[in-house]
């Protein structure tokens, strides 16, 4: 719609289609990264589950999906061969342990991209629910590292995990081209995301320097119910065995 929006005069700032794609495709996704390095999950198709290995946790999700939609758990080829009947346009992964993060970034049109860490230390839905900003070297290369891949434009965030133990430390699971549920945790600890993200919008320098950040900051956010209900329309009993209704008349 790029081109109809413009002739509307609506300004936009949009990666391209190859990156959009990426983003999507789980299984595409884990390709490129694959191909350049980029420690990702090991992740199978459905005409692959005999290629996953013996005694590794597995999980089970749709390959387009998002928001922790249709995700299953096991710990075998067989039940992940039986999800695969259950979850529409399945892939396989293997289940990552250790601490999860995401990085709100934003990338100039030199390519140039800041990245804000924050461990996502409560989900609900596959929203960050409760977070904190932190510093580590070595998932900020990695994010860069993704973005550019990617060629990843504008305003978006990756996620991957700190994993526990040996082999690669800091593993990526996706990239959104979008902005994250949780950057108000970014915007609290210095960085300017939206301004920053609206300079670019108007083809102005973006400031790198302002998308720098605090670790420490934390953030929870709170969901309300709200439960409305309709009271009984006989009310109370008089003490002299009157019932008080609704519309304040009583009757025996």
């Amino acid at each position: 719609m790029s081109s109809a929006l413009e002739k509307a005069g609506v300004r936009t700032w949009l990666p391209s289609r190859p990156a959009v794609q990426a983003c999507l495709d789980k299984a595409l996704f884990h390709r490129l990264l694959t191909d350049h390095n980029i420690p990702t999950p090991a992740s199978w198709l459905p005409s692959e589950i005999d290629e996953v290995p013996d005694g590794v946790a597995l999980v089970v999700k749709p390959r387009r999906g998002q928001g922790s939609k249709n995700v299953l758990f096991c710990s075998t080829r067989e039940q992940a061969r039986l999800l695969c009947e259950l979850v529409p346009d399945p892939i396989v992964q293997i289940k990552l342990e250790g601490r999860e993060f995401t990085a709100d970034c934003v990338v100039d049109r030199d390519g140039r991209a800041s990245a804000v860490l924050r461990y996502r230390l409560l989900t609900k839905g596959g929203l960050s629910m409760v977070g904190e900003t932190f510093h580590d070297h070595r998932a900020y290369d990695r994010v860069i590292e993704t973005l550019q891949t990617l060629k990843a434009s504008g305003l978006c965030c990756v996620q991957g995990f700190l994993v526990d133990g040996g082999g690669d430390r800091v593993v990526i699971t996706e990239m959104n081209a979008r902005i994250a549920g949780g950057f108000l945790l970014a915007e609290a600890a210095g960085a300017d995301l939206v301004g920053q993200t609206l300079a670019g919008l108007w083809q102005r320098r973006i400031d790198h320097d302002r998308l720098t950040y605090r670790p420490g900051v934390q953030l929870t956010k709170a969901t309300t119910t709200l439960a409305i209900t309709e009271t009984a329309r006989l009310g109370a009993i008089s003490s002299t065995g009157h019932i008080g209704v609704a519309d304040g008349s009583w009757k025996e």
